[in-house]
């Protein structure tokens, strides 16, 4: 057994009490023989109290089973929880990670359940990660695993227990994350055995992320029920469509974050159900719009119609995720449509390619704008009587002080694209934005990134602005 804590010196030092995080890594087996237990009441273990720590991760390793007779196991698997809960009292929440690749393994038994159980019923809070396809799922003892704030699982094989798990605690639930690499049946949240609907009246966060593969047609229409009334943060990655609003219904006042992934039916059905119609989500701050079959021959929306859509979801964001990505990289649309949301301070776009002149319109149509994320950078058309020598004095003289709170730009893919026109772009935005003050690459490319950099900065080109420049910091993605 391995005993790590974060926030602190190390295991048994005086400053143990400080810690805020414990993480145990445990072959399961001696919680059932009772030699963990004894581990814990041993040095350097005995009498370790971590009187702020709120959270344990136990990483647990295979063992065999059915090696003690049921009764012993028990009462080990007990004293081990009861020990746990003295170290650490004020414990809120419980990370499970299970890893095992040797189907040999019996890991989800009758003892591992038991002592999941056990585990999960001393907190508010349970993060179960399991990445074993081969395994039976594990069966907890539901009835006795209340009261829980937070759940959050990841999966690879059945999901229906931990399903019912979070239905069984949605009075009480304020978070709820499901990431998972298997279809996520939803019905199964909203509804119980009987069809009765399941209303989760604290759920403030909801992620459901599954991957975005072909499924069986199903209809996912819950007629009358208002499952997450209070909801501020919705994360939608599904592999199947929405055919209503059932996700948004009750909480257009309480809604301050979103990111949906979209097919076209889900497109079509939160348009019928005019779910972001004028004047509803107040609150709306953070909105990402994705699209998945966003690279198909075949749009399912115009461009038109598609940003439309997105800026209509909350038009006061002021960080927001355009997801579109215009035929022919016409950005004109995109920039023209930005112009009416001026309240967006943080503005990623990752399927555009954007130059220089698209950037410097977006930073003026957008007076508040701070941060930009997207894929990478280009010069594009010099304007006519101007040479590349001629550029640092031109943006200078044309656009100074724009932008006044623009400081921040990052590009995501520059694995393989970091060229000079790259560079010039972020030095040329640095001289017409008089507050710009980071730029980020990928951290493969970084080192590249930052040679041509000061290869830049030290030719005749930017040599005179060479001061201002050398005061940029650049970070790695």
């Amino acid at each position: 057994m391995t005993c790590l804590q974060k926030d602190s010196l190390g295991f048994g030092y005086p400053t143990h009490h400080l810690s805020k995080e414990i993480i145990i890594k445990i072959n399961e087996q001696t919680v059932y023989s009772g030699e963990a237990l004894k581990l814990l009441s041993q040095e350097p273990y005995d009498g370790c109290v971590f009187q702020r720590a709120r959270a344990f991760t136990f990483a647990f390793a295979p063992g065999y089973e059915d090696t003690i007779s049921p009764a012993i196991t028990l009462a080990n698997i007990n004293a081990f929880v009861q020990r746990i809960q003295n170290m650490a009292p004020v414990v809120t929440n419980i990370t499970v990670l299970v890893s095992y690749f040797d189907q040999s393994f019996i890991i989800a038994g009758r003892h591992f359940s038991n002592m999941i159980s056990r585990l999960f019923q001393i907190v508010s809070g349970v993060d179960y990660n399991s990445d074993f396809e081969g395994s039976a799922p594990v069966v907890l003892q539901l009835e006795s695993i209340r009261n829980l704030s937070h759940i959050r699982f990841t999966r690879r094989n059945n999901l229906d227990p931990l399903i019912q798990l979070a239905r069984l605690n949605a009075p009480t639930l304020q978070s709820l994350s499901i990431d998972t690499d298997i279809d996520i049946d939803i019905s199964g949240l909203i509804r119980d055995a009987d069809g009765n609907h399941t209303t989760y009246p604290r759920l403030l966060s909801l992620k459901l992320r599954d991957l975005f593969v072909p499924v069986a047609s199903r209809q996912l229409e819950f007629k009358g029920a208002v499952p997450f009334p209070s909801l501020r943060s919705l994360r939608l990655w599904l592999s199947h469509s929405l055919e209503d609003d059932m996700f948004f219904r009750g909480n257009a006042g309480t809604l301050e974050s979103l990111d949906i992934k979209l097919d076209d039916s889900t497109f079509r059905a939160l348009c019928r159900h005019k779910v972001f119609a004028p004047g509803s989500h107040p609150k709306l701050q953070r909105v990402s719009v994705q699209y998945k079959d966003m690279f198909s021959s075949q749009p399912f929306a115009t461009i038109a119609e598609t940003i439309k859509f997105e800026l209509g979801i909350g038009p006061r964001a002021a960080v927001r995720e355009i997801g579109s990505a215009p035929p022919n990289n016409k950005v004109a649309p995109v920039i023209s449509a930005l112009g009416n949301h001026t309240c967006i301070q943080v503005l990623t776009i990752l399927h555009i390619w954007l130059e220089l002149w698209d950037v410097i319109a977006i930073i003026k149509s957008l007076p508040l704008l701070s941060d930009l994320h997207t894929m990478s950078l280009r010069i594009g058309a010099i304007p006519a009587g101007i040479s590349r020598d001629d550029l640092p004095s031109f943006m200078l003289l044309t656009y100074a002080s724009m932008g006044k709170r623009f400081r921040f730009c990052s590009l995501r893919d520059t694995v393989n694209n970091i060229d000079k026109d790259l560079v010039l772009c972020v030095l040329l935005l640095a001289l017409a934005c008089p507050n710009f003050a980071y730029a980020a690459t990928s951290r493969s490319s970084h080192t590249q990134f930052m040679e041509m950099v000061e290869e830049a900065i030290a030719s005749d080109m930017f040599r005179q602005y060479a001061p201002r420049l050398r005061r940029l910091l650049f970070h790695k993605l």
